[in-house]
Order: structure tokens, then sequence, then C-alpha cells
């Protein structure tokens, strides 16, 4: 113990030097932090560090807008998503400490979640590879609105009523946050004590974390606290803080400082093993042998030739970024109290790192010559039914794209999005397929499909009332010509347009397909959204 108190006690101390950094770089940081550089707005905290050295610490903005109070190095942020890899490193430090596997069944500890017929694992749920539906979608379809108080307890029992999943453990990747709720609950059962006191005790306290915790209470007092805020359309500022009791997913709260702590705590092997940092690292691997880009609550990234391992998190209005580069020992550390920060960390990165790559960005002659008369065969609209997901493409000016974005032509039937994503296209009979590849993820085939009119539409046979037991909420279907609109409870309605037959489209990735007896009468619907996969709305006769 007195060994690691030295160490912690030299580490905190490197981190208190400021390495010697020119003021033009200075100000080129300063540059991107600008809209936030007042004292009119919420603001953000700034660590940027390399060689276990602070190499630019920096505190822009307000902390509170209502006192007057400046960001500063004591300011605590609340950093959403971030959270994440600190309830993965309890569960990789049980693991390796021999008191769990990851291939154990998450039943064996948490029996509340139900037998889907598939086994659950951790390492399912620290990969997001679950199948689970997402909490906080879940709870919105439920009824429940942002400013409600959500309880793990809430969150259990919505799990206990699922009777089905989005997809086989395993098989896909599809964020989750719903299994880092679980994986806290499950950290308990195993230790006797919370996440949050489980942390305190093996991680925060030992490392000198003093401004570090995760949240359980949403009224307890937190000294330092920044208040967070978003912007309305007339330009004035609201506070919107997250209103929930439940951890593991989200709710750390933390410093700059003592996020440059934990970073520099997985170098060395000095305080944490190299066993624990390779098992953090590792990426999790679907049921096909695809490797994921995602970790342990970590992205796994690549750029300009490095590889990146990173995180971000956005919670009513806080916002946050940490990114990590261990082969240059380099790390940038971004925290903000607005809900309207939009940072791309990419840009710090290019102050302070050469663009390692070797490949030639291509000039636009020696991109591939496509040949429109082919190339035109791929525009239109395609559906993929197993996600319920949709994709339309259009040709313009010699250019396929989606939206505004232009594909990257490799031939006639392959394309890239970026270097993450590939769409190759194929002619089978008369139906044409699209394949959109991944990097860590597994691949979906779409179905070019054509729309129907929605002018030939009769919106009046999709009204009724429609029970979900999976949400336990009622929805009421309403028709106005060819548009239908779904009444959520306690939430807004939806405009629902006609996409094909007897399946509409709407906002936030919204699919609704109708079923019918064998009557051809509509006696139910199933619900896909972003998170969400089928849910079951049977058709109520009140």
């Amino acid at each position: 113990m007195r060994l690691l108190t030295i160490t912690i006690l030299a580490f905190a101390l490197s981190l208190n030097m400021q390495a010697q950094m020119p003021d033009s770089l200075k100000t080129k940081v300063d540059e991107i932090f600008t809209e936030f550089n007042n004292t009119n707005s919420p603001g953000c905290a700034l660590a940027i560090l390399q060689d276990g050295k602070m190499l630019y610490e920096k505190y822009y903005g307000m902390s509170n807008l209502e006192y007057n109070l400046a960001v500063s190095p004591d300011s605590k942020f609340h950093v959403a998503s971030v959270s994440k890899q600190f309830t993965a490193a309890a569960i990789i430090k049980l693991s390796l400490e021999g008191k769990i596997s990851l291939d154990d069944d998450i039943r064996k500890y948490i029996p509340e979640v139900p037998d889907f017929g598939y086994k659950i694992t951790f390492y399912h749920l620290l990969h997001h590879t679950s199948g689970l539906r997402d909490q906080w979608e879940m709870m919105t379809l439920s009824g429940w609105r942002s400013n409600d108080l959500i309880t793990e307890t809430d969150i259990l029992d919505m799990v206990k009523r699922q009777k089905s999943l989005n997809f086989k453990p395993g098989d896909e990747f599809l964020y989750s946050n719903t299994g880092f709720t679980l994986l806290a609950v499950a950290v308990k059962k195993i230790t006797g004590v919370s996440l949050k006191d489980y942390t305190d005790s093996v991680f925060f306290k030992p490392m000198g974390m003093n401004n570090t915790h995760f949240q359980s209470d949403h009224s307890a007092i937190i000294p330092n606290r920044t208040s967070a805020y978003v912007k309305e359309e007339k330009g004035n500022w609201r506070i919107e803080i997250p209103v929930f009791d439940n951890y593991g997913a989200t709710a750390l709260f933390t410093t700059a400082r003592d996020l440059a702590k934990w970073d520099e705590a997985f170098y060395g092997g000095k305080i944490f093993s190299d066993d624990f940092v390779q098992a953090m690292y590792k990426p999790g691997v679907l049921n096909d042998g695809t490797e994921q880009i995602y970790a342990s609550g970590l992205m796994l990234e690549n750029y300009n030739g490095y590889n990146i391992i990173e995180h971000g998190g956005a919670d009513a209005g806080y916002r946050c970024f940490v990114l990590r580069i261990p082969e240059k020992h380099f790390s940038a550390i971004i925290l903000s109290n607005s809900g309207n920060f939009s940072v791309d960390y990419h840009r710090i990165i290019d102050l302070f790192l050469t663009n390692k790559n070797v490949e030639k960005q291509r000039n636009p002659e020696e991109h591939f010559a496509i040949d429109s008369t082919i190339v035109k065969n791929w525009e239109g609209d395609y559906f993929d039914e197993t996600s319920s997901s949709k994709f339309n493409l259009h040709f313009e000016k010699n250019e396929l794209k989606i939206g505004w974005w232009g594909l990257n032509p490799v031939s006639n039937y392959d394309f890239s999005a970026g270097p993450m994503t590939t769409f190759s296209f194929k002619i089978d009979g008369k139906n044409i397929f699209m394949t959109k590849a991944d990097i860590g993820a597994q691949k979906t085939v779409y179905k070019k499909v054509k729309k129907v009119e929605p002018a030939k539409v009769d919106g009046k046979q999709y009204i009724g009332n429609f029970y979900c037991s999976e949400l336990d909420a009622l929805y009421r279907v309403t028709g106005d010509g060819n548009n239908i609109f779904v009444h959520i409870p306690r939430n807004d309605s939806l405009r629902l347009t006609p996409y094909l037959n007897d399946v509409f489209e709407g906002d936030f990735e919204w699919i609704v397909r109708f079923k019918r007896d064998n009557k051809k009468q509509i006696n139910g619907f199933y619900l896909s959204a972003r998170m969400v996969r089928s849910l079951f709305f049977e058709k109520k006769e009140l």
C-alpha cells in the first residue's frame, strides 16, 4: 500500500507539471473553443496530456450562469456514457480476480432478467451485443418524460416485462444502456456493496481521484457541480440537468484533473496491471468472428494512422469526450456543461500529432470513373425487414449520395462512406440488393423497394387502440387522410407517413409494420426505432 501511495503521489506531481508549449499553439487550441470562452455561456474544461505531463489545461466559460461562477479546475461534470468504462473496469477487475467469469450467465446474479432462450453474459453486456433493448428508448416509449425520476428499480421492472430481444446475443452490435445498468446491479450482487462504494474503495480513493464518484441520488449535494444548459431557439439558455437515480451506464461526476489521473494509470503497469489494461482494450468479437470496434466501455478508432481509445457522452445539457492514443502517450479530455457543445476532437489531434498515414489522398482525377448507366440503377429506397432500417440513395451530378453525403466509388458496384463503412450492390433477377458493411459490426443486406404512393393509402383503416405489454403502454392511433398519428402516453404525438404496404415511417427512425389477421383486418403492429426492434402492440377494443 505504501508503494502504491508513493506511486500515486509521484504520478500526481507529474500531472501538475505543465510542459512547455508555444503560445502560438495555445492560441490555436483556444480558437477551437472560442464559442465558449466568455462569461455569457456555459463552458468546458480541457486537459491535454502527453508523456504523463499536463501539456495544456484550460477552463472556458461559466459553471453556473445564475451565480456567475466560472468553470475552474474544481468544477465537476456529469460525464454521461464516459461512465461506462468505469463500470467496465469494475467488472474486468472482478473477472481477473476470479470472482466471476465474463462468460457467466447474467441471470446467475440478476434473476429478474427473463429467460429469452439464450444465455446473456457479462461479455455481451460489456460489448453491447446482448440484444437487450435500450432502457432510455424503452422508457420514453412507455410514456416517461426526460424530467421524470427514473430509478434502477424502474429499469429492472422494464427489463422484467421483456418477452424478446433485438437479436440473438452475440450476433450483432447495437448500443444498449440497459446492459451497463445491469452490470452495476451485478457488482452489488457479487461484492455486497454498490458500484458507487466499490469504485470509491478500489479505484477513486486509492488513486487520489477525490472529486470523482457515481451519483446514486439525484438530490444529493455535490460540491462544485456545474449546472448544465441548453440554448433555446430565441438564444436564451435554460437549465437542463439529468434527473435519474440509476447508474452504471451513466451518472459519474468528475473533473478534468481526476480524469487525467485515471488516464495516466493505463501506462507503466504500476497502477493498472498489463492484464487489466489489455482486458479493457480487447475488442469484442461477434458470433461470426467479426472483431468489433468496441472494447469494454471504450470505442476503438483509427485516425491519421493512430489507434485511438475513446468515448463520448451526452446527457441532458452535459457533453464530454475523452480520447487516448497509447502509442504516443497522448490524451485529451473535454468536459462541457452545454447541450449545444459540438467540437471535433480530431482538430486537437491535428494540432499536436503528425498525420502518419502512408496512403496519400487521391486526387479527384484519380477516383474511379463510374459508368453512370450502371450506377443510376442503385438510386432509390432500400429496406431491411430484420432490423427495420432503411436507406434512400439518389444520383446527383454523377455522384451516388445518401442525403448530402457523396459515396466514394471503388467500382461501379462498390462504394465507401469514409474509412469505416462500405456499400456493395448486386442485381439478382428483378431485385437489387445493397450490402452495408461497417468495420467492427455485422453486415446488413437491404432490398431495393418501391415506396407506396401516400395518396393511395387510406389512413382510416389503421385507426384504433393498441397495447404493448412489454412497455405496459396503450397507444392511440388516429388517421388523417393518408397519414396516421401515433399518440404516445404523456409525450408528443408522432406523424407517420406511408412507406410500404402496411408499413409506415416517422421521425426518430420509427418503422411501424401493421399486422393483419386471416380476415385481412388490422390486429396489431410492430414498432422499431433506433435501439429497439419489433415491439408488438395488440389492437384492443375499449
